[in-house]
């Protein structure tokens, strides 16, 4: 039974309508159901794929808006957001309006404002005899839940528009996509998509954690056994969506479990990074340096190159098993180095000494690369001599890693992940 309580709040005693707040077997989301005022948020929950989070044990304070609050957006927006498209807005709308915890009219009325499960917030503000949160006025308070409490709320309160560099990037790959998409052109649509993941996937600065990027590309695989453009489309289309909800943990523990298709090192354990030793010029009499270490979730290979006595040059080296090139005539580096030249190389042993096979390629300080070496444009080279000869993939036995650019000074070399592939795959990934 509803009843009038008095709240003292920022400006006086506060006139609110409160339910019993007395103890009610049902959930949030259970109780919501009942009451056919709450039929379209009821709904929009089902549509975001909330059901399971609002009817958990986790105590939580919902603003609830009525029908007609919805009904104020418009039936085209209303519609958008109930669509597979909208799910990500839609559940980032709704997390706005859920606060973790019991948080009842008399203390709401003590705060400022008031921290959502979407990551913003909401001020709290008492005027005019009423406690509005956001633009929103709560019509009815404390309707008491047995994992939390709603209020019930006169509008749809809008989260404030994401800035991140990730969600402009796929805001705008979205509305690029879907015009193409919708004009029948699923080939482009494919092209754009797979050109934002493929950003996401190589890149550092969209906010995503290595195993994340590693679960961007486990997913990427999956989706290319779609068959045709506009299944494909579709497929990058989810995955797109999975990232602006933030579901990809989940997907990032699986992917640490699974061997990524042609992985050689993803440097996601120490037990990889430690396979790695140093070969310093000290073997003959040089002063250079350099020690492997672990980043996150790729090897980190730093030092200082001297040119004492004739040295100048700083190595590692990691023993391959048999087999490990089968079927790839490319091996692809992900690395991030320091603006200096390093060499790649591949060795028919992992022994010293002997013939080595190499690769030379530049680095922009700070900045994520990925390089492809075609396993037939290896050079040897025989104690640092230009050599005639290559290379079979079957013949690997070991890679290593140089800088030996005739300079001194401190170098420092990141390596995310070393892959074994084919030049037919390569293109694919890089959308030719």
């Amino acid at each position: 039974m509803s009843n009038t309580i008095l709240t003292l709040g920022l400006s006086g005693l506060l006139l609110l309508t409160s339910q019993d707040s007395s103890s009610d077997d049902r959930t949030v989301l259970e109780l919501a159901s009942d009451s056919e005022n709450f039929s379209t948020l009821v709904a929009a929950v089902d549509a975001a794929g909330l059901t399971e989070a609002l009817s958990g044990e986790s105590s939580l304070t919902v603003f609830a808006p009525t029908n007609e609050a919805f009904e104020a957006l418009g039936s085209e927006t209303l519609k958008g957001l109930l669509t597979e498209q909208g799910r990500p807005q839609l559940r980032r709308i709704l997390l706005h309006h859920v606060v973790a915890g019991d948080v009842p009219a008399d203390e709401l009325v003590r705060k400022d404002r008031v921290e959502t499960l979407a990551e913003t917030s909401l001020s709290v503000k008492a005027a005019l005899g009423r406690v509005f949160i956001g633009e929103a006025a709560i019509e009815t308070a404390d309707l008491a839940a047995s994992n939390g409490m709603i209020h019930v709320i006169d509008r749809v309160l809008l989260p404030p528009v994401k800035s991140s560099a990730q969600e402009k990037l796929l805001s705008l790959t979205i509305q690029r996509g879907v015009a193409l998409f919708n004009s029948g052109d699923y080939a482009a649509c494919c092209a754009v998509y797979a050109t934002a993941l493929d950003a996401l996937r190589l890149g550092d600065g969209f906010g995503l954690q290595a195993g994340e990027r590693r679960a961007v590309q486990l997913l990427m695989g999956q989706a290319e056994a779609a068959t045709g453009k506009r299944d494909l489309a579709w497929a990058y289309r989810r995955i797109i969506d999975t990232v602006l909800r933030g579901d990809l943990r989940g997907i990032a523990q699986e992917a640490a479990a699974t061997p990524e298709r042609g992985a050689i090192f993803s440097f996601s354990d120490l037990g990889e990074v430690r396979g790695w030793r140093t070969v310093l010029d000290g073997v003959m009499g040089g002063r250079s340096t350099g020690r492997i270490g672990q980043g996150d979730g790729s090897l980190v290979f730093d030092g200082k190159t001297s040119l004492q006595n004739n040295g100048g040059f700083a190595s590692m080296r990691c023993a391959l098993p048999d087999g490990a090139l089968d079927g790839a005539d490319t091996i692809q580096l992900r690395v991030k180095g320091d603006g200096r030249t390093y060499i790649f190389g591949a060795r028919s042993s992992s022994r010293s000494g002997g013939d080595s096979y190499w690769y030379r390629f530049e680095t922009v300080d700070g900045e994520w690369q990925t390089v492809d070496v075609k396993i037939d444009d290896l050079e040897r080279h025989f104690f640092g001599q230009r050599m005639r000869g290559k290379i079979a993939p079957a013949k690997v036995r070991a890679l290593e890693f140089y800088v030996y650019d005739k300079k001194a000074g401190p170098f420092r070399l990141e390596i995310d992940e070393i892959r074994a592939i084919s030049s037919q795959e390569s293109a694919a990934l890089l959308g030719d």
